[in-house]
This record gives C-alpha cells, sequence and structure tokens, in this order.
C-alpha cells in the first residue's frame, strides 16, 4: 500500500478501514498512521468489506475524509469489567472533552462484535453525549465463524474495547436510514427470563431447547444457523420493536446471547425474509440518509443478510449507489450489530441495512 500521496490536515480528517479478520493487516494500519499522524485512524474486522457498489475482494478497504473546517476528535475505551454501558459512558466523556464546549455534529462508533452489549453501550454513550447528537455505527465481526473480532483506534487495538470519532463543527450534516426487509411468523412468545443480552426463558422453557426445535437440522450448525432466522423483539406496550440475532449459545444454561438486549416481559418472534425484500430495505434506507450533497456515506449492513442474499449480496449495495449516486464515496462492512437512530432514538439493531451520510456544505469532505 502506497500511502506517500496521501496528505491531511491537522485535527481535520478521518481514515475508515475495515478488514478481512481473516488477513493480517496490522501492518498496513501501522503504515497508514505513520503516513497520517493528524488523522483518525478508525478501524475493525468485518463479515464483508463494502466499497461502492460490491464488497470487495481486497482484505482492507480505505476512506479517507478531510474536512475545510470542522475537526474531528477520536476516543477508545476498553472494557475494565464494569459492563458496556459504562464504557460507552466513558467514551461519551472523552469525546467531550476533547470537544471542549464546541458542537460535536455526529459521532460514529465501532465496537467489538462479540464481547460487547450493544443495546448497553447505546444507552450510555447517548446519555453522556449532548441530547439530540446524531449517533450510528457498528460492531465488528468475524465472518460466520463468531470466534474473534476487533476494533482498532489510532494504534490502539483489541477485541473487548470500542472506537468512535465525532465531527466537530457548525455547519456539518449526519443522515441516517436503516430498514430491514424481515417479516415475523409463528407463535409469539413472552420473554419469561433474561439478564440484559443473554436469553434463557420464552413462555417458561428453556430458549435454546425451544428455539432448536424450530430450526431442525439446521440446530447443528448455531450460532451461525440462526443468522437466517433471527427474533423480533417488541415492547409489552408495542412502543418498541428491535431485530436481534444470536450471537453464542450455551447448551449447559439453554441461553442464548445476543448482540443486544432482550428485555424480559417483551414478546420475541422468528423472522424470516426473501432476497428481493432485503434489497428493497435496502433501498429504502438509503432514500433516508440521502442528503443534496453527500461527501461519505457509511454502509453497516448486517453478516444474516449477506447469508441470505448469497451470490447476490451486490444487489443490495448496487440498489444504494443507485439512490445516493454513482459519484458519491461509499465506504462500510458487513457486521454483528447496526447502531443508528430510528424514530429520533438511537439502538442496537441487527439484520438491518443501516446507512449514515455525512456532508460538510461549505467544504465537502474529499
Amino acid at each position: 500500500m502506497d500511502l506517500s500521496a496521501l496528505v491531511t490536515h491537522p485535527g481535520r480528517s478521518v481514515a475508515l478501514a475495515f478488514a478481512d479478520p481473516l488477513v493480517d493487516v496490522v501492518t498496513a494500519l501501522d503504515e497508514l498512521e505513520r503516513a497520517l499522524p493528524d488523522a483518525a485512524v478508525v478501524a475493525c474486522s468485518t463479515a464483508g468489506q463494502i466499497l461502492g457498489s460490491r464488497i470487495d475482494a481486497a482484505p482492507l478497504v480505505l476512506s479517507l475524509s478531510t474536512f475545510d473546517d470542522a475537526e474531528i476528535v477520536c476516543a477508545f475505551a476498553v472494557e475494565d469489567g464494569d459492563g458496556s454501558k459504562a464504557m460507552g459512558a466513558h467514551l461519551g466523556r472523552q469525546l467531550i472533552e476533547l470537544a471542549g464546549g464546541r458542537r460535536i455534529a455526529g459521532v460514529m462508533v465501532f465496537g467489538g462484535g462479540l464481547e460487547t452489549n450493544g443495546s448497553a453501550l447505546v444507552d450510555g454513550l447517548a446519555a453522556a453525549l449532548p441530547p439530540g447528537t446524531a449517533l450510528s455505527g457498528g460492531l465488528a465481526a468475524d465472518g460466520p465463524r463468531f470466534g474473534r473480532t476487533w476494533v482498532r483506534c489510532n494504534g490502539r487495538q483489541g477485541h473487548d474495547c470500542v472506537a468512535a470519532f465525532a465531527v466537530v463543527g457548525q455547519t456539518v450534516r449526519f443522515q441516517h436510514g436503516s430498514q430491514s426487509g424481515w417479516d415475523g411468523f409463528g407463535p409469539v412468545r413472552t420473554i419469561t427470563r433474561s439478564t440484559g443480552h443473554v436469553l434463557f426463558e420464552l413462555d417458561g422453557q428453556p430458549a435454546l431447547s425451544l428455539y432448536k426445535q424450530y430450526l431442525g437440522d439446521r440446530a447443528e450448525d448455531l450460532p451461525g444457523s440462526a443468522l437466517l432466522f433471527p427474533l423480533t423483539v417488541q415492547a409489552p406496550d408495542g412502543s418498541s420493536a428491535v431485530v436481534r440475532t444470536i450471537l453464542s449459545v450455551d447448551e449447559s444454561t439453554q441461553s442464548m446471547t445476543f448482540a443486544g438486549d432482550v428485555p424480559q416481559g417483551w414478546t420475541a418472534r422468528l423472522m424470516w425474509t426473501t432476497v428481493e425484500s432485503l434489497v428493497e430495505g435496502a433501498s429504502e434506507a438509503a432514500t433516508e440518509a440521502s442528503q443534496s450533497e453527500i461527501g461519505l456515506a457509511v454502509a453497516v449492513s448486517c453478516v444474516g443478510r449477506r447469508l441470505v442474499l448469497g451470490h447476490r449480496t451486490d444487489e443490495e449495495l448496487e440498489c444504494v449507489v443507485d439512490v445516493i449516486g454513482q459519484q458519491t464515496p461509499l465506504i462500510g462492512f458487513y457486521s454483528y450489530g447496526e447502531i443508528t437512530p430510528v424514530g429520533g432514538r438511537c439502538q442496537l439493531h441487527n439484520q438491518t441495512m443501516t446507512i449514515t451520510t455525512i456532508t460538510e456544505p461549505a467544504g465537502v469532505p474529499q
């Protein structure tokens, strides 16, 4: 990778790098950081690297955005035993301190895909940031293997950590879009025992045993096969609903661990989809995120969507590009969880295509 031609302005650039977890890209990232000493360099492992209208075969994809007036600050937090919510709050406080009282136009956050409770992370981060701060991002991935993920920020890297960058400026605009394209089927069941993002019982029955009944022969391939049959969980009053996929299973406790919270007392129902529904959902997400000018578009889609789409995965990316424009820089990755605001509240989602567009009207990122 020849980076000698890349030039950045102090504190006004952010480089996003998304990498194949099976390839050692540490040397390349080290070189990138040396070439861009004043930039925020944020990276994570993926279940597929998105570049433009395709999943790129390169083990590492990269974008570099430089702002005319806005500045970039970045932060890094490591799990220290206090949980994901505390980690998110710590991250938010770091960003506020670095912003020095200036307006934070938006934040993008990337967390470890297996250790992080995405819901708790978002809650902690959102509570620490100024009300209404645009917040989006995703959880790192390890393909369909669920073995080990990593996140990195300016030389600091780990699997049980979170990295974030904030754009500080008056004119920068963040816009978000998120859609799933999944539909519910089968009986609606009540979550009768859960702790955070660990589900133990549905309708008083062991959750894992009940789930396996629906999977049939596919149960042998857990947790990977669960990506094809996620759950939608809904609040008792119907006010909130999110999609959840399984990250791991525990045979001894007959429990399942999800990327985000599965609150006790909520209902759960299996979901299914078609290729056409997923592609349509991606197009709708792009429409929601569109702006008159777009400096950079970041797409975070779910590994489960990629497994369903198979050789047609590029179709959901092509329809996104059709909406935002062929000239708009688009980068992203397939994840273990997508973070985006829906209905004014930021949440951790699964099985969605989420898109963040960033624009600086007075000087669009290059």
